[in-house]
């Protein structure tokens, strides 16, 4: 098999050659390892996805032509050759995640099929059509002051300080959305709720539209079964924040960095990892 570009998944660590590149056929050594496959259309031609089998407590298989590297390290990575796979290796590792979760119909019960045309699934015995699945989420970098709020969440990574987070619900706005998710998870009433930028996030379907806000009033009182402690923070004072790459790390950073780059708007500070 050889396609223009080929995503070969283990989990979600990435099969790169050691020059920074995608293969463009599938190692031997890993076909009995495969677990899924199918291609899709992309702006730079045929697309193709293989996961592989892999339990938990074992590491991704070795090959001597490449290494395995976490797709949250490709986001962050500022070497030019992975930066470029950060996007189309976001939209391939989704759409794994929701090839192998859509194998039959929710109307009826039928086996689905890949539609050929399109990046869909289709049902034989009702003609019902998927496409794949995006949830949209707002995340938040409130500002009082000088001060931002940062929040450690209840029940994972608890030792990482991030943006107030949450899903977008049937009949909001991103705006309504962003005020309800902060009054409920941490008391506070927010406004001046302004754009800065989104990024798709696979992990497993997430679409992250980011915002910066204002602290209107209240005193911070976190929902426990939310968020494990939520406080404001200085620039000198940052705790073990997101790592670049993220959404919280761009906010964090155009936010604090306003001085060093007063001719810059909000939005344009916000970037996913440092500039060269």
């Amino acid at each position: 098999m050889n396609t223009d570009n080929l995503f070969i998944y283990s989990s979600s660590e990435l099969f790169i050659l050691k020059n920074n590149t995608l293969p463009r056929s599938i190692p031997a050594e890993f076909d009995a390892l495969k677990a899924d496959e199918f291609s899709y259309r992309s702006l730079s031609g045929k697309a193709t996805v293989v996961t592989l089998k892999r339990t938990p407590d074992t590491p991704a298989p070795f090959h001597e032509g490449g290494y395995w590297a976490p797709l949250r390290s490709v986001l962050g990575s500022t070497e030019p050759a992975l930066a470029l796979l950060a996007a189309p290796a976001c939209r391939a590792l989704g759409l794994a995640n929701w090839h192998r979760d859509t194998r039959f119909c929710p109307r009826c019960g039928g086996a689905l099929r890949d539609h050929g045309r399109e990046t869909a699934r289709y049902c034989q015995e009702c003609d019902n059509l998927l496409f794949p699945r995006l949830s949209p989420a707002i995340i938040v970098l409130v500002r009082k002051g000088s001060e931002i709020l940062l929040a450690r969440h209840a029940a994972r990574n608890t030792g990482t300080w991030a943006c107030i987070a949450g899903y977008l619900e049937h009949g909001e706005s991103l705006e309504e959305c962003v005020a309800r998710e902060v009054k409920e998870e941490t008391g506070l009433t927010v406004g001046n709720i302004r754009y800065a930028g989104s990024q798709s996030w696979p992990f497993p379907d997430q679409f992250m539209v980011a915002f910066f806000a204002e602290w209107v009033s209240g005193d911070i009182v976190p929902d426990p079964s939310e968020i494990a402690e939520a406080r404001w923070f200085g620039a000198d004072s940052l705790p073990a924040i997101p790592p670049p790459g993220t959404v919280a790390w761009g906010l964090i950073n155009a936010a604090l960095h306003e001085s060093e780059n007063p001719d810059r708007t909000e939005s344009e500070r916000f970037v996913l990892t440092p500039r060269p």
